[in-house]
């Protein structure tokens, strides 16, 4: 734990400009610590035999539905109350300049 000293912290927060006070430095020194000592249990768990997940779930829940062309109206009768359209599309004045 030497190396994680609270003079560690405030080296590391003077290189990234940031002002770190002596009790914040001790305190964020004993959070670290009780980080590493989760970080610890952890891996002392046997995980050789476990297969590895790519969902978090048992079953996905996200339910797609199956696409169904439906309603479909002609290209006309959408342009038909445009103010303006041009080669089949809507056209809009520019925006950005």
């Amino acid at each position: 734990m030497e190396q994680y000293s609270a003079e560690y912290f405030k080296k590391l927060a003077h290189d990234i400009m940031f002002d770190l006070s002596d009790e914040e430095a001790c305190e964020l020194q004993e959070e670290f610590k009780e980080l590493l000592e989760q970080i610890e249990v952890l891996d002392k768990i046997d995980t050789e035999n476990v297969e590895e997940m790519i969902y978090p779930f048992e079953a996905e829940t996200v339910f797609l539905r199956e696409d169904k062309v439906e309603n479909v109206i002609s290209q006309e009768a959408a342009l038909s109350n445009v103010k303006s359209a041009k080669a089949g599309h809507v056209h809009v004045p520019k925006v950005v300049k």
